[in-house]
């Protein structure tokens, strides 16, 4: 039987691991399934892989040696790039800062490095986007503290008049006198910085004072929320991990209530911006710009940060227990919705999902049907009368639910009604597309068998009314 001395011990941090096996295999057995749902939560899209993955599993795969990798592009400049109508970034393929206009001048997201980068980059690239006294630089919002991000600051402050907005917890001894936010608040807050909406979360774990931003922007006249991350890397101390956690899970709740379908990150490396910046810059701007991912793909990524997060916690914790989070994946069958056919399928990394409840809307305010999926996570409902192809829309909405140890996160998908004529030539356009490469497309690989070939187009094929021609 254990002793109360040897309970004592067990539970300090700094003994735990040393004296309690058991605490080690708990700990070794929470850590491990976090790690695993880290990797099934990427869905093996290969960009979440090896960007949001391999930088915040850094620490818990014993990998720092990527990120000591990417501080060291820090001297490869990039040149002032265009991501949306009014939003621009400029600085390394390690870190830099992004920059948006509105008829109000310029408020910029971070400061650069230092006084002699700012004046080298930063300003020419701002002048020749306007810069002026009628178009002047009003604002800086700084994620944190540290000195690649706000190294430039005193320099913007003293010549350009520039207001630096910080989180509070690190503000001490900044020279260039910011005006703060509430970093014990930890509710989102909507404000209006020189004209431009932000809302503003505190973020607090990278740093104390780690503040993440909402920027609204515009894509081709539409507005569009920007994400931008409040900080990277993780911390050794286990109540500064928490704290991490705890803004992973508030920054999905954000990005997810106010369906946030771009991010970036200051360290473009980090989320991949790096990849989005350079894809720009070979292709020209699109529309929608590369840098618009989708709701979906974001909040995946945001649970892959959050199970690589409770996994660094676990090792570093040896008590710490906390639900294992799994993405979900609701798609509409192959040839749904359709006048005839109403169906979706509910999986995640580990499979299909049944016995959950899945419902169906047409339009914003048409009928609800709910159904429970089954063996296989395919609910099927009734189809309305006189649903219409091509007109109406329908969304199938997971709500989510919890089992023990875990949180099956929602999900839900949207799509026109049509006979089937879509899938098919979407079908017959990705032949040859594999698991796990970016062209391939689950719900089109009717089989299952990990390639999309003759097979699925043919079974789609099937599902397409006698008689209906599908032509590009």
């Amino acid at each position: 039987m254990k002793t109360l001395k040897t309970l004592l011990k067990c539970s300090a941090l700094s003994t735990a691991l040393a004296v309690c096996p058991w605490a080690q295999a708990q700990s070794t057995a929470e850590f491990q399934r976090h790690m695993e749902a880290s990797t099934r939560n990427t869905g093996g899209d290969p960009s979440l892989v090896q960007s949001w993955r391999a930088f915040y599993c850094n620490l818990p795969d014993d990998n720092n040696r990527i990120v000591l990798e990417q501080r060291a592009k820090n001297v490869i400049r990039m040149p002032l790039t265009r991501l949306f109508d009014d939003v621009w970034y400029i600085g390394s393929e390690y870190v830099g800062t992004y920059i948006i206009k509105n008829e109000r001048g310029f408020v910029m997201v971070d400061s650069g490095n230092n006084a002699q980068e700012v004046e080298t980059y930063t300003v020419p690239a701002l002048r020749s986007l306007g810069l002026s006294a009628s178009l002047p630089l009003n604002a800086v919002l700084l994620t944190h503290g540290h000195g690649d991000h706000d190294g430039g600051m005193n320099y913007l402050r003293t010549n350009l008049g520039a207001i630096a907005y910080l989180g509070a917890a690190d503000a001490a001894g900044k020279a260039y006198q910011p005006a703060t936010w509430v970093s014990t608040d930890r509710a989102p807050k909507n404000v209006t910085i020189a004209g431009v909406p932000v809302t503003v979360l505190a973020t607090p774990g990278h740093t104390p004072g780690a503040t993440a931003y909402v920027i609204e922007a515009h894509d081709k006249g539409k507005p569009v929320r920007l994400f931008v991350s409040g900080g990277s890397s993780m911390q050794a101390a286990a109540p500064l991990i928490r704290d991490y956690l705890d803004s992973m899970e508030r920054t999905y709740a954000l990005v997810k209530g106010q369906k946030i379908d771009s991010a970036s990150n200051p360290h473009v490396y980090w989320d991949g911006s790096v990849n989005l910046v350079k894809k720009i810059q070979a292709e020209g701007l699109r529309s929608p710009s590369q840098f618009i991912i989708g709701n979906e793909k974001l909040l995946r990524a945001l649970a892959v940060g959050r199970e690589c997060t409770a996994a660094w916690l676990a090792r570093q914790d040896a008590a710490t227990s906390v639900p294992v989070w799994r993405v979900s994946a609701l798609d509409f069958l192959p040839a749904t919705p359709a006048p005839n056919r109403l169906a979706a399928r509910l999986s995640n990394g580990w499979g299909p999902l049944a016995l959950q409840q899945v419902s169906f809307r047409v339009n914003a305010d048409g009928a609800v049907c709910t159904a429970t999926t089954d063996a296989s996570g395919v609910a099927t409902c009734p189809v309305p009368a006189g649903l219409r192809a091509g007109v109406d829309r329908v969304t199938a909405t997971f709500e989510g639910g919890t089992g023990p140890g875990i949180v099956d996160l929602g999900s839900e998908t949207t799509a026109t009604v049509d006979f089937g004529c879509n899938d098919l030539l979407a079908v017959k356009a990705i032949i040859g597309a594999r698991r796990n490469t970016a062209a391939y497309v689950p719900r089109l690989d009717v089989d299952g068998s990990g390639v999309i070939d003759i097979r699925d187009v043919s079974a789609i094929a099937r599902l397409i009314p006698a008689g209906l021609s599908c032509n590009a």
